[in-house]
C-alpha cells in the first residue's frame, strides 16, 4: 500500500514546470497550494490506515518518512520565481508531516493555539528555528487530534513561522473538507 509515490511527486513537479506562472494573477499560483493540499490528503490517509489496523504505526512513521525525502529532493524550475514558491511550500509541506508524525506518535500539546503561536515566534525571533518549527507542528498535532484552529490568530508578518502556519492552517482546511465530505456520505 503506498500513500505517496515519487511519480506523483514528479507529476506536481511538472505541473508546476508547465504553468506560467504571473505574480498579478493569483489564480496562477493554484498549483502550488495544489501540491501542499495534496501532500495533506496523502497524511490524512496514512492516518486513516493506521487507526483502521491496515498499516502499523512503524509503517506509518516510514510512509512519512518516504514522503520527507521526496520533499527534500533538490528542483529546479530554471524560474527564480517558481524556485521561491516551492520553497515556500516545501516549508508548508514539512510542517505537515512534522505535524502528523507528531499525533502518530501521540506528542499533541496541551497549550493553546495563540500560546504556541507567541511561543515559536518568541523562538524563531531569539534563532531557535528548530525550535520554532517544532512549535508550529505542534498546532497541527492538535488538528489532526480533533481541536479547531481558531480564526482570529495574530499571525506575525515576516519570518519562518508564516510559511510553517500555512501548513497548519492547509491541515486545518482538508480536515474540515474532510469532516464535510463524510457527513455527506452520512446524509446519502
Amino acid at each position: 500500500m503506498e500513500f505517496y509515490t515519487e511519480e506523483r511527486f514528479r507529476n506536481w513537479i511538472n505541473k508546476i514546470a508547465e504553468t506560467e506562472v504571473d505574480l498579478e494573477r493569483s489564480e496562477s499560483l493554484n498549483v502550488f497550494d495544489q501540491v501542499v493540499e495534496d501532500f495533506t490528503v496523502a497524511c490524512l490517509n496514512i492516518i486513516r490506515a493506521m487507526k483502521e489496523r491496515e498499516i502499523t504505526k512503524k509503517k506509518a512513521l516510514q510512509e512519512l518518512d518516504e514522503m520527507s525525502k521526496l520533499i527534500l529532493t533538490s528542483v529546479d524550475f530554471g524560474d527564480e520565481i517558481k524556485n521561491e514558491l516551492f520553497e515556500f511550500i516545501r516549508e508548508s509541506i514539512k510542517t505537515v508531516l512534522y505535524s502528523t508524525k507528531l499525533f502518530i506518535e501521540g506528542k499533541s500539546s496541551k497549550k493553546s493555539f495563540e500560546a504556541l503561536l507567541k511561543e515559536a515566534v518568541k523562538k524563531e525571533q531569539s534563532g531557535d528555528f528548530r525550535g520554532a518549527f517544532e512549535t508550529i507542528a505542534r498546532m497541527g498535532a492538535k488538528i489532526l487530534k480533533g481541536e479547531k484552529l481558531p480564526e482570529n490568530l495574530e499571525i506575525p508578518e515576516d519570518g519562518f513561522v508564516i510559511n510553517w502556519l500555512d501548513g497548519v492552517e492547509m491541515i486545518d482546511m482538508v480536515v474540515r473538507l474532510t469532516e464535510i465530505d463524510s457527513s455527506d456520505e452520512a446524509e446519502d
